[in-house]
């Protein structure tokens, strides 16, 4: 009952001192939207990086066990992996410069088997690779790219041609391009008939199964943090937000402060008409609370329709849990920077502020 009351002389007062609290709510509206933002931003860039490998939905990857955690730098003969796992499927990589007539683009191919499960869906277009046709990921359509173009590489005479787009499957933060082994074979003549650069696997007890001392078994989520750049860029990321959630509550609370301030007096002649201590640090909080709630619900508004407007060369992804979470820990800290107030509504002598 007491909790009642107190907020609903908070939302009073806010109501009626629409200036001072509009300019605490438009400091805390920033504050989210940047932080709604940054964290939209941080989930597309990790994305760009593992978009192909999530679809895979593997439990691990098999690589040499000198190439540094690399697909490419890997060499495996077939003959060492053969049918050890529940599900398995090989894969040869190589980076490549493809250009058509107008645009030129930085790319991984995918060598893959006929049926391989590593081939993500085709939304355009037709699934098949023959010798010399490749299926692109839809960031290359996005980039200039449509189907029956040429492709010229820079560092080989052959030529490919894109047959069907799959739905977006980027590797690295590069656009990805699937092949057959044989177009590969013919690109990378040291990726023969018997050699590839790693085996994806689809089995829960990968762990027990014994494989050559030259090669190395990683868990997925263990082979993408070690994706070159994956690991820092997420740190540097996080330690923004973490950062962001520090200087929000210093933001706000210095604001309440200034406003508790700017109340002694009223604190005092309260306290002289037998409010408690408790009562106002209630009210001081309820109005953290509202004001916190009001600004953070229309960051997170004006963060999703900015998303909407955001060109598709722009990777940002909104999780939504994600979000959520950060909104609630945002009014957490804002509560936390109110604590000033409420200390100093605690030493207010109403002897000294009436007088």
């Amino acid at each position: 009952m007491k909790v009642g009351v107190a907020m609903y002389l908070a939302w009073n007062e806010i109501r009626r001192n629409k200036l001072k609290f509009g300019l605490i709510i438009g400091v805390i509206v920033m504050i989210s939207y940047l932080l709604f933002l940054l964290s939209g931003l941080a989930s597309g860039l990790m994305n760009l990086n593992k978009e192909a490998i999530d679809q895979w939905e593997a439990d691990a990857i098999v690589i040499s066990e000198d190439a540094n955690q690399t697909i490419q730098q890997s060499m495996i003969n077939t003959e060492d992996i053969n049918n050890l796992f529940e599900e398995q499927a090989e894969l040869k990589e190589l980076s490549v410069i493809i250009s058509n007539e107008e645009v030129e683009e930085n790319a991984f191919v995918f060598g893959l088997e006929e049926d391989s499960f590593l081939m993500p869906p085709v939304i355009e277009g037709d699934a098949t690779v023959s010798e010399n046709e490749v299926v692109a990921d839809y960031s290359l359509k996005e980039a200039g790219f449509n189907i029956g173009d040429e492709l010229n590489l820079s560092n080989s005479d052959e030529v490919l041609e894109i047959t069907g787009f799959t739905d977006s499957a980027q590797y690295r933060a590069s656009s990805l391009l699937f092949a057959s082994n044989e177009t590969v074979e013919k690109l990378n003549p040291m990726l023969g008939e018997d050699v590839i650069n790693a085996v994806v696997v689809k089995d829960e007890n990968f762990e027990n199964v014994n494989v050559d001392d030259e090669l190395e078994v990683l868990a997925i989520d263990e082979f993408v943090e070690n994706l070159p750049g994956y690991t820092p860029q997420q740190l540097t990321l996080n330690f923004m937000i973490i950062f962001l959630f520090i200087i929000s509550s210093a933001v706000i609370g210095i604001f309440l402060y200034v406003l508790t301030l700017q109340k002694t007096s009223l604190f005092g002649v309260l306290k002289a008409q037998g409010f408690t201590n408790g009562y106002l640090a209630r009210s001081v909080l309820g109005q953290t609370l509202i004001v916190a709630l009001m600004g953070t619900i229309i960051g997170l508004g004006l963060t999703l329709l900015t998303g909407v407007f955001l060109p598709p060369a722009v990777p940002i992804e909104f999780d939504y849990l994600t979000m959520v979470i950060y909104m609630v820990v945002l009014i957490i800290v804002a509560m936390l920077g109110s604590l000033f107030s409420v200390i100093s509504v605690r030493k207010v002598d109403p002897l000294k502020a009436i007088g």
